[in-house]
Formats: C-alpha cells, structure tokens, sequence
C-alpha cells in the first residue's frame, strides 16, 4: 500500500513534467528544422551561381552556431553539425549525391563544426543558467522589498489606529470615572473629542479599504 501511496504522490509531479519536456523538444526541433532550412535554401543559392563548396560550409557553420544558440542542451546542435558535415558532402561536393570521404580537409571541415557547436552550446547553456540565477535573485529582492513595505505599512497603520482609540479610551474612563465630578463645558469637549477621533478612524479605515 505504501508503494501505490507514493506512486499517487508523485504521478502528479510526473505529469506536469512530461508536457514541459515535449515542449522542450517540440521547440527544440522546429527551432532546429527552420535554421537547417533557410541555411539549405541559402546554400543551394550560394552554389548555384558560385559553384563553391566552402561558402556552403560557412553557411552551415553558421547555422549551426544559431542551433546550439536557440536551443536547449548539446545534443540537437551536434546533430546539426553532424547533419551539416554529410549534407554539405553528399550534396555540393564532387561527385555530388554520393559520399566522398576522400576530400582534403573533410575531416578538419567536420572537426570544426563539431567545436563549434559544442563551444556556442556549453556557452548559451553558462549563459541562460546565469541569467535565470539572476532572475530568481531579482524575485528574492522583490519579494523581500514587499515584505518590507507591509511590515512599514502595519507599522503605520497601528500607529495610526492606536493612537485615537488610546484617545477615546481615555475620554471614556474619565466620563466613566468621573461623570459627576466634570461640568458641562468640560463633558461637552470630551464628547467632541471621542466624536472627532471616531470620525477620524473612520475615515482611515475607509482609506485601507480603498487601497
């Protein structure tokens, strides 16, 4: 039964994991999918009218970069320089369509693509790991800047209230105590006193709910 307990307690978690990973890799791969083809598109006008296979190789350098840039992990940028180095080899090398693994600098060529974006991917990840440290940061100072004004803010407002409740407390005792003792003149003030000072709380009160 323990066991079943806490499959239950964690299949929640688990749920709302799995929609946030296929998101991850939804994005990663249409991310990956429109680089790769504009970069082809660039690349087949490139070769056309220059016939020149290293401007293509560029081409892919880049878009690589842009890959390991926008995307999360290592994993889809080095499968987009994979992809790069083949398709750069099958299609706008001699003999084209067929593989020639034979080609000077072909190994330097993949090498290159290969740090490429691994470097950009290690560096995008430092970066965005950095930035969402800061950003949990800001949100701490955030929220302890609020915890500062509600506290400054109850300060105020006991302030505030307590000091003509203090008021109309003691006009009450002394009218309580000392009724028989007290004049008219002297009555009639106290009266105005607790009446003035009531209006006054009510009027903070309506102010705290305005707020």
């Amino acid at each position: 039964m323990s066991v079943d307990m806490k499959h239950k307690r964690t299949s929640p978690k688990h749920e709302k994991e799995h929609p946030k990973i296929r998101t991850v890799i939804l994005h990663n791969v249409l991310i990956t999918l429109l680089i790769m083809g504009v970069s082809t598109i660039m690349a087949q006008a490139f070769f056309h009218y220059s016939r020149n296979s290293t401007s293509v190789a560029i081409i892919y350098v880049l878009a690589v970069m842009l890959v390991a840039r926008y995307t999360t992990g290592y994993i889809i940028g080095i499968i987009a320089a994979v992809f790069g180095v083949f398709f750069v080899n099958y299609v706008f090398t001699f003999p084209y369509m067929n593989f020639n693994f034979s080609i000077d600098g072909y190994p330097v060529t993949f090498l290159g693509m290969l740090l490429v974006s691994s470097i950009t991917s290690t560096t995008t990840t430092r970066f965005k790991k950095q930035s969402q440290l800061l950003n949990e940061r800001e949100k701490l100072l955030v929220e302890a800047e609020k915890e500062t004004m509600r506290a400054n803010l109850l300060r105020a407002v006991s302030h505030d209230l307590r000091t003509p409740l203090c008021s109309i407390s003691g006009n009450a005792d002394m009218l309580l105590n000392n009724e028989r003792r007290l004049d008219d003149i002297t009555k009639q003030q106290i009266y105005t006193d607790i009446y003035d000072d009531a209006e006054w709380l009510i009027g903070v009160v309506e102010n705290l709910l305005s707020v």
